[in-house]
């Protein structure tokens, strides 16, 4: 009977033994994979900052798992292998519950607490942190704990931090400085500097494109800025560019996945456009091609927006200042040609305005654009609203003569439009390279 109980207390003892174990490594699990997110996008590009102004330091792939440490600016920054710390956008990541809120904050209880790169005392030392000072705690591992540091990843032993329910995501803060500002480029005619950062305020004086202000604040979606003769006002961050900053004033994607694209379906709402012998018009025809290209770029990742989803009226002025207010990476704005007698003309034509600005990616879908059934006709420059008041590169396709029975065969199927979606996003994907 004796020998029965010890050995039912050896088996409950062991099962505990066995159990806590199990506990044990959940939660280490649970702690590595509590904030992970996946990536979406078939390459992600990871930045040493949160912009695409910062430098690539390498990429992840389609379904890597990535553990989110602080969020600034649309910007997840990620703990990668290798304890490498990377920012990412965050729009090219599927995560609709996880943020750097569920990063628990630690206290540190020893004084000149040492951070090592690795969960190893022999490894080599990082630094070290004050007693009393606040971390964020990314992983742990029975007697070590990983933090953030420096705006890397280093280990500190687990004994010599205390946790709290503190996350981090109440300490960090997304806003960014706007002191390295030195001046703002009107970059739309007719920009009105005005008494008030609001769009009814008073109007000071009327700038024209090039004009150059101090600038002086920030104010939510204004500027408020100084003229040469004195005058201070506020003019909208959507129709300037900065300049005098650290980061680019342009985006400055190096990857498809990484780009804000604008499509422009020409005309709308009481503007029908062009007519062809089938009394059909132009602007159903740019809207629909705008929505196949949508569709095609975002399964690259890429941010898409059109400067009109239904039969909207849209003015020039509008389509353009979109582009300059969401700091697109490229313009592109869809239309089909008409000649003066039907049957007169045929053609895909790419058109431009600044070849600096504008050249490579009319080249580079262009290129692209000619293996399409319907002839042609190159690139070339004309001075068109939408493309001269752009301050992001931009470009106009006419897509092939709307009066023309033979392009009109193509314009009116389903393949010529599947095959012109194709063709935008393989020469917006080698623009972008």
């Amino acid at each position: 009977m004796k020998k029965t109980i010890k050995f039912f207390i050896k088996n409950r003892i062991l099962v505990a033994i066995l159990l806590l174990l199990a506990l044990s490594s959940w939660s280490t699990v649970a702690l590595a994979s509590a904030n992970a997110v996946v990536v979406q996008s078939d390459s992600v590009n990871v930045r040493v900052g949160p912009g695409l102004s910062y430098a690539n330091m390498g990429q992840v792939k389609k379904g890597d798992k990535l553990a989110i440490l602080d969020e600034k600016n649309k910007w997840y920054q990620v703990r990668l292998s290798g304890d490498k710390i990377g920012w990412v956008a965050s729009w090219l990541i599927d995560n609709t519950e996880v943020s750097s809120a569920t990063n628990k904050v630690g206290i540190v209880k020893v004084p000149n607490t040492t951070v090592f790169k690795s969960a190893d005392a022999g490894s080599n030392v990082l630094g070290t942190i004050e007693q009393s000072q606040k971390v964020t705690i990314m992983y742990q591992e029975q007697d070590w704990t990983q933090i953030l540091y420096g705006g890397t990843a280093g280990w500190v032993k687990s004994s010599f931090i205390q946790g709290t329910q503190e996350t981090s995501g109440s300490t960090n803060s997304s806003n960014t400085s706007d002191n390295d500002i030195k001046k703002v480029t009107v970059t739309q005619p007719n920009t009105k500097l005005r008494i008030d950062p609001d769009q009814n305020g008073r109007v000071v004086k009327t700038a024209k494109v090039g004009k150059q202000f101090d600038f002086l604040s920030k104010d939510g979606k204004w500027y408020k800025v100084r003229d040469a003769d004195g005058s201070v006002g506020y003019v909208a961050s959507w129709v300037v560019t900065i300049s005098g900053t650290k980061s680019a004033v342009k985006s400055a994607a190096t990857n498809i996945s990484e780009a804000t694209i604008v499509i422009d379906p020409g005309h709308g709402g009481d503007d029908s456009g062009a007519e062809s012998k089938k009394s059909t018009y132009e602007k159903n025809f740019t809207l629909a091609y705008a929505k196949a290209i949508k569709s095609d770029l975002e399964k690259t990742g890429a941010r898409v927006v059109l400067t009109r989803s239904g039969d909207d009226s849209k003015s020039l002025g509008e389509r353009a200042r979109l582009s300059s207010k969401i700091q697109a990476d490229a313009f592109i704005s869809l239309h089909f040609d008409s000649s003066a007698q039907a049957n007169a003309g045929s053609g895909v034509t790419t058109y431009y305005y600044n070849k600096g600005k504008d050249g490579t990616l009319a080249n580079d879908l262009n290129s692209q654009l000619k293996g399409l059934p319907i002839g042609n006709r190159g690139t070339a420059q004309k001075d068109l609203y939408v493309l001269h008041y752009n301050s992001q590169p931009s470009v106009l396709i006419e897509l092939g003569y709307i009066n023309s029975m033979t392009d009109y065969k193509h314009i009116n199927s389903s393949t010529y439009k599947e095959a012109v979606a194709k063709d935008v996003t393989n020469g917006l994907k080698e623009y972008f390279k």
